[in-house]
């Protein structure tokens, strides 16, 4: 498995990865862009397995967008890849704070176990988008310099 910056072609790929985790909707309310050039990929033999957003809220304020692996690559760490590098990205462009919204409970808990999340509030969903049965997104928040520290 390699993971790598997006590139201008890897869009609709990211979006079918998006798919199975009904994130695909961009653009929409929840989603207005999907901004290829803060996005990494993962990739085995060559297939696209996994994607990661992010962007930055202000100089020190990044926020994750979407995170999302192929249902058939689960287990391989993956996931923890791709939070890694755009974690690893937003701290060097000079976060501080990274903000975080997740409707999958054992999702939340994976944020808070392995990268010291702590929840900070709620926020109503404005459409369909992530799990169909959760109408709230909570929200979590984690301490960079203290992660990195």
């Amino acid at each position: 498995m390699i993971i790598r910056k997006a590139r201008n072609g890897d869009r609709d790929e990211i979006l079918r990865i998006m798919e199975f985790w009904n994130m695909h909707h961009v653009p929409s309310e929840e989603m207005p862009e999907l901004d290829i050039s803060c996005f990494f990929i993962a990739e085995e033999d060559g297939k696209v397995v996994g994607a990661s957003g992010y962007k930055m809220l202000s100089p020190e304020v990044g926020k994750t967008t979407l995170l999302g692996v192929d249902p058939e690559a689960k287990g391989k760490g993956i996931g923890m890849a791709l939070q890694e590098a755009r974690l690893k990205k937003m701290y060097e462009m000079g976060a501080k704070k990274v903000i975080t919204n997740a409707d999958r409970p054992a999702t939340i808990e994976w944020y808070k176990k392995h990268f010291g999340y702590y929840e900070i509030g709620k926020l109503k969903k404005i459409h369909s988008f992530g799990k169909e049965d959760v109408d709230e997104w909570t929200t979590i928040e984690m301490d960079l310099d203290k992660y990195y520290g």
